[in-house]
């Protein structure tokens, strides 16, 4: 495979994972929201946390001056100033797709057009109440159905490892800044049963793993529980753990991957050092810090490793020049 090709499915899978995602996350805080209202003076889950979650604060700040509901989820749904938002981030996505249409299905074009158009006007209703709800689900439906038709019927070959390579680690990351801006701020305070309840709660269905939570775990939602289960669980499939082992398991079918396992390695070393009695009361937002920073290493490794790395004698792809410099965000 071209090395242009490759970087351009890496980052197809980004941005589905992407997209995917910053729908829960609006969905989630919405159904929190709700939850909430009953508390009076009680409002742990705020808009404005979406927005440090998403990296999306600073663009926000150049445009807005407040941080109301409606403001930020358009911000997120469909502003075409927000490089991160769902629209943007699903015209990026068919940009690459575009370009490596021979390595998928024929459907998948066809699957990414409908799901951009979703976004591309999305009418006043659609940013409140049930017109949002729809919106949201018909978004994450479509991913699903994308992601469910390329695992139904793509061939285990170099595509398709370096498509999951991408999704495992956008969802890597998100998982990460859940937890920090979700998470990190409300653990070791003093904090009603009620309202601690719901902040987590907040977490697992931001990850969609609520009923797995409860199913795996117990039915109580407690933060040391739930950081243990969306760090390290195994079999999870949006938790930490799950996701590096997919990573890692990319890695040896692409082959060339030993320099990138080496930082593969010290984030496994990491998780498996952690304390997670002792991070439920202290240190969460370090410790998640570390996390990301290492993750940014990976990603740069694979970069270099798989898409702008020099040749020498023996190795195995070959790239035009200009796929050595194209870098799609």
């Amino acid at each position: 495979m071209l090395a242009r090709v490759a970087e351009h499915i890496y980052w197809l899978g980004r941005y589905m994972e992407r997209a995917e995602d910053t729908a829960r996350l609006i969905m989630a805080t919405s159904g929190a929201t709700l939850e909430l209202m009953a508390v009076p003076g009680k409002q742990p889950v705020n808009w404005e946390q979406l927005l440090l979650i998403v990296g999306g604060l600073p663009i926000y700040n150049e445009h807005h001056h407040t941080f109301e509901e409606r403001e930020i989820v358009h911000f997120l749904l469909a502003s075409q100033r927000n490089p991160g938002s769902i629209y943007n981030t699903m015209r990026m996505a068919k940009e690459n797709l575009r370009i490596t249409r021979d390595a998928f299905p024929r459907e998948t074009w066809s699957q990414i057009n409908a799901l951009r158009r979703r976004v591309e006007h999305v009418p006043d209703f659609a940013l409140h109440g049930s017109g949002r709800q729809d919106l949201l689900e018909g978004i994450i439906g479509s991913c699903l159905q994308m992601s469910g038709l390329l695992i139904s019927t793509m061939s285990r070959d170099d595509a398709y490892q370096m498509f999951r390579l991408g999704q495992l680690l956008e969802r890597a990351d998100m998982t990460t800044r859940i937890l920090d801006v979700q998470g990190a701020g409300v653990l070791g305070e003093q904090m009603e049963v009620s309202v601690e309840h719901a902040v987590w709660t907040t977490v697992l269905r931001s990850l969609s793993g609520d009923q797995m939570y409860r199913k795996q775990v117990e039915p109580r939602v407690r933060g040391g529980q739930t950081l243990a289960f969306v760090l390290k669980d195994k079999h999870f499939p949006r938790a930490f753990r799950y996701c590096l082992d997919g990573v890692r398991d990319r890695l040896v079918k692409l082959g060339r991957g030993q320099e990138v396992e080496v930082i593969l390695g010290d984030l496994e070393k990491a998780l498996y050092r952690a304390d997670v009695d002792h991070l439920a009361k202290k240190g969460l937002h370090d410790f998640l810090d570390d996390l990301q920073v290492k993750l940014g290493e990976l990603h740069d490794r694979v970069v270099t490793t798989y898409f702008h790395f020099h040749e020498v004698e023996g190795e195995l792809p070959t790239a035009s020049p200009q796929g050595k410099h194209t870098k799609i965000q």
